[in-house]
């Protein structure tokens, strides 16, 4: 049931079932994937509730409890599952790191300069645009349309799960990388989608709580 759940293209994965690789994980969900310089990613967010080896995540979430959400966003994980070494993963695939994200940044045009900072980057030439399937205009700034989803990573704002709440789904993507910043806290990336939202041409590369739950994507090795 999955395999057809995942296959059929509906309203919501119109665009996206356009395009032709897959890959199946453990439980036969299977997902788009797109070619990005040289590395692969899926191009939508994890659904898997189970490692490789088939035992089950702790979190993986549907944002809101929703099952509609499910093909739209993917689940929401917190970043235990995420760096776990039974990988949530597709067989030869991982959770991204920092440093496939630095990889992807780079390849879509980030500065040196720019990619190992924190915070907001990558406005000048709308990076993160390019990395969302949609944008609408906002007061600061008119969206290039060109530009959005430039490379077919269909970014979609799932918004997290926080303290048992669901917050700011269509406000924004928080992307867990597999990489620790310390004890407490994991590497992070966000794109902001809000019309009144300023950032909304750049990624964030910032920390968080490792008891956040959030969207995950995955990279092929």
């Amino acid at each position: 049931m999955a395999i057809a759940a995942t296959t059929s293209a509906n309203d919501i994965n119109e665009a996206l079932h356009q395009l032709k690789d897959t890959v199946q994980d453990v439980e036969g969900n299977i997902y788009r994937t797109i070619t990005i310089g040289d590395q692969v990613w899926l191009a939508e967010g994890l659904r898997s509730t189970q490692f490789q080896d088939g035992t089950n995540v702790r979190s993986g979430a549907i944002p809101k409890d929703d099952e509609a959400n499910l093909l739209k966003y993917g689940r929401l994980y917190n970043w235990h599952d995420v760096a776990d070494e039974r990988n949530l993963c597709p067989e030869g695939w991982r959770v991204a790191t920092d440093e496939d994200w630095k990889v992807l940044e780079r390849t879509i045009g980030m500065s040196e300069e720019e990619l190992h900072q924190e915070g907001w980057r990558g406005g000048e030439h709308d990076l993160g645009l390019q990395l969302k399937e949609a944008q609408a205009d906002g007061p600061f700034k008119k969206v290039d349309q060109s530009l959005v989803n430039k490379h077919n990573f269909f970014a979609r704002p799932a918004g997290v799960k926080w303290n048992g709440w669901y917050i700011t789904e269509g406000a924004y993507t928080e992307f867990w990388t597999a990489s620790s910043a310390s004890k407490n806290k994991g590497i992070i990336r966000t794109l902001a989608y809000s019309w009144w939202n300023a950032h909304k041409g750049e990624i964030r590369r910032a920390t968080s709580s490792k008891d956040y739950m959030f969207t995950v994507r995955c990279v092929k090795i």
